[in-house]
This record gives C-alpha cells, structure tokens and sequence, in this order.
C-alpha cells in the first residue's frame, strides 16, 4: 500500500496566517485604475498574464509594470526569449531608463523550465528580485518524457502554470508570464478574451490575474487594456483602459465604463 503523508488539519483562519503567500501587502502597478480593479495592485505569489496577438504591445506593458516597480525598488528578472539582452537593454533605455534600473537577465538562457526556475532562485538570493517576467509562456519547455506524460500541448501548459502560480506562492514572488493569442477579428480589432489565448486550457484557471492588449485599428498610438480576469474583484473583468503609445511607452489615458448598455469613455 501506497504511504501517504500527513499534514496538519487546522482552522481555516490559522492555516491562512500560516500560509506563504501574503495577500495583505499590496504592490501598486503604477497604474491607479488598474490598482482600484486589483483590490490595490499585486501581490506576493501572483500569476499574472498578459496576453495579444503579437506585435500589439504585450511586452511593452510589461516593460511598463517593470520601470513602475523599478521606480518603487522593487527589483525584476526577465527571461526573454524574444529578445535578446542587448535588445530588451535597448528597449528599456529608449523608455527612458539608464544603468540604474533594478532589472536583471541571466548571461546565458535556457528555456528547461528546472534550469529557470533554479537561476529565479539565484536572482532572489543574489539581487533579492521580487518580479519574474517570462516572454513568451509557449517558450518555456520541459523533458521529452515530461511531456509525453502530459498527452499534449495545451495540457502541459495548464501544468506549467499550475507549478508556476504555485512556486511564485512559495517563493513569496510575482510572476509575468507573456502569452500569444490568437488572431481575432471581433468589431473589426484585435481585442481578444481568455479563450483566445493560444493553447488556452489552464492557462486561464491558474492566473490570478489576466491582461489583455491590443493596438487600435483607427490610431496610430492608442491601445487598449482590458482585464480578462482578477481573482480578488470578479466585477473588474472586462474593464477598460486606454494607453498612448508615447516615447516608446504606454501611458494611461482612462477608462471605460458600461452605461444603459453600451461602451462609454470616461476620462482619467
């Protein structure tokens, strides 16, 4: 017969307080509406996703989240895989940031998903990193046995960012991970929902918190920002924002608000 191990049972109350994760201390975003729709911003053990069809901003606003953390010293880590160090350097700097900013890459990436999460470990005890940034999710793999196990694609993701969601807890860190969607043509844009993210089976289950973007068809530097999901306020999915994409960054405009049915603008 299988052993299987005992834990404690306790009162719901007293586990919580025992619990890594810490969902008192929050973590502005740096964008006040986004903040109001998160119960006050981030937090220890998020797993957020941000999600569009490429080329529409997604890394962009990620880069965003990291100057606004960077601002607050609040220290990250990317793992880009769809860009190089010199690259995403180059990115950051046309945004404005210099030698100072708290971010750190590793020298030479792998995308094994043991050898990432092991170098996250190194960030946090070298450089006491608090924000993880994977771009894309799909580039992160595992062994070939692992795999198989899995059956196919769309489920190893979802197993990917059940153990991601659940080492970001234990490590008391948040996560970013990027995620492709797929090509969308609803109303004529590409704004797309949590089940256009590509191989999506899971992926949305495991986040707490999911970002949309994409580019506006009828202006050159509007985008917009919809939230797919927020584990701590239900009522902030599908919310509204606008963003100019001004000297390379995305600056926050307002946000949309519902009346008698319809999509109104409502200026910040």
């Amino acid at each position: 017969m299988q052993k299987i191990d005992t834990v404690e049972i306790l009162p719901l109350f007293v586990a919580a307080e025992l619990e890594a994760q810490d969902t008192s201390s929050k973590i502005t975003s740096g964008f006040t509406d986004i903040d109001n729709c998160l119960d006050g911003g981030f937090r220890e053990g998020d797993f957020t996703i941000i999600s569009g069809v490429p080329g529409d901003g997604k890394t962009t606003f990620a880069r965003m989240f990291t100057l606004n953390l960077a601002s607050k010293g609040i220290a990250s880590a990317w793992f880009s895989y769809e860009m190089t160090a010199r690259e995403l350097k180059d990115a950051f700097e046309k945004m404005g940031a210099d030698m100072s900013l708290i971010s750190y890459v590793p020298v030479v990436l792998e995308d094994d998903y043991n050898w990432i999460v092991h170098h996250i470990d190194k960030a946090i005890e070298q450089y006491a990193v608090k924000a993880i940034f994977i771009d894309t999710l799909g580039d992160v793999v595992r062994s070939e046995n692992n795999q198989q196990e899995l059956g196919n694609y769309a489920t190893y993701l979802a197993q990917l960012c059940k153990d991601l969601r659940q080492y970001a807890v234990r490590k008391k860190i948040m996560i970013f991970a990027i995620a492709h969607a797929v090509k969308n043509t609803k109303k004529g844009s590409n704004e797309t929902s949590n089940e256009d993210i590509a191989n999506s089976n899971g992926i949305a289950a495991s986040a707490t918190n999911i970002f949309h973007i994409w580019r506006d068809n009828e202006s050159e530097n509007l985008s917009h920002v919809k939230i797919g999901k927020s584990r701590r306020d239900g009522r902030a999915k599908n919310r509204k924002f606008n963003f100019r994409f001004t000297d390379d960054k995305l600056l926050p405009e307002g946000i949309y608000e519902e009346y008698e049915g319809e999509e109104q603008w409502k200026k910040a």
